[in-house]
């Protein structure tokens, strides 16, 4: 499975997905318009293209909804998606799932990294058997991002497949600009590299006192710019990444 937070995500594995066809699952509709379902409707047309299947959890929540949720610290809508995915992987049963890398660039990004993993733990337990989670990085490396983990597994895209993933930007411009976004900051060297990582420890990922989340800085631009009126902080967040954490860990104890 691919369990990305946004639709459009998925171009970043465009390769790996017509060779894998996972089951594709998306948070959110990737808009603050809550009648404007033109990139999730991409989205799914794009994951048909690519031979893949959408999943039963698609596009379900706006952007404000989910950064709504995390603005007021509320552990419980995520808690309540983590046990809906749950029932999803114990009834499709997969050996794997690839989800978004934590980076601390989009707190959506990371939230859902957790939420994913903290299901797939829950149902590893319940199933007897381990449901391996790896992630992918959504956006190149940057400063005040926390490495990735081993890498798993590499795919070096050949001239024609790289041309191919920019053909699909082109042909579903509902989410071109996610491609756009990696050539601009990373180059057409990260836009030719898909790779799988092993998924860090929690502790690993959580930022130092000292240490400010890139997500803080875009949103003391937006609320400068008179776009936002608060900015998310790590003090929001933080609430919820314990919560989710103490689900993850709880599912991983011996039973």
């Amino acid at each position: 499975m691919l369990a990305v937070a946004h639709p459009g995500h998925e171009l970043r594995l465009s390769t790996w997905i017509e060779r894998e066809r996972p089951l594709v699952l998306v948070l959110t509709t990737g808009s603050r318009n809550g009648t404007d379902r033109s990139r999730v409707a991409a989205s799914e047309r794009l994951a048909r293209t690519l031979g893949a299947e959408s999943g039963p959890v698609f596009g379900a929540h706006l952007d404000r909804e989910v950064y709504g949720w995390a603005m007021d610290g509320r552990p419980e809508p995520f808690v309540t998606l983590a046990e809906t995915l749950a029932e999803v992987f114990l009834r499709r049963r997969p050996r794997q799932v690839v989800v978004d890398s934590w980076q601390l660039y989009n707190v959506v990004h990371d939230l859902w990294h957790l939420t994913v993993r903290s299901a797939a733990a829950m149902a590893s337990r319940r199933l007897g058997r381990e449901i391996a989670c790896c992630d992918y990085p959504v956006v190149p490396q940057g400063p005040g991002m926390p490495p990735p983990g081993p890498q798993q597994f590499a795919i070096e895209l050949t001239a024609a497949e790289v041309a191919r993933k920019l053909a699909l930007a082109r042909a579903f411009p509902g989410i071109a600009g996610d491609v756009a976004e990696v050539v601009r900051n990373g180059g057409m060297t990260f836009l030719a590299n898909e790779t799988l990582h092993a998924v860090r420890p929690i502790a690993e990922l959580i930022p130092s006192a000292a240490a400010k989340p890139l997500y803080e800085s875009f949103g003391e631009d937006r609320v400068a710019a008179g776009l936002y009126k608060d900015v998310l902080r790590w003090r929001h967040v933080a609430p919820i990444v314990e919560r989710l954490s103490a689900r993850l860990e709880a599912a991983a104890e011996p039973a």
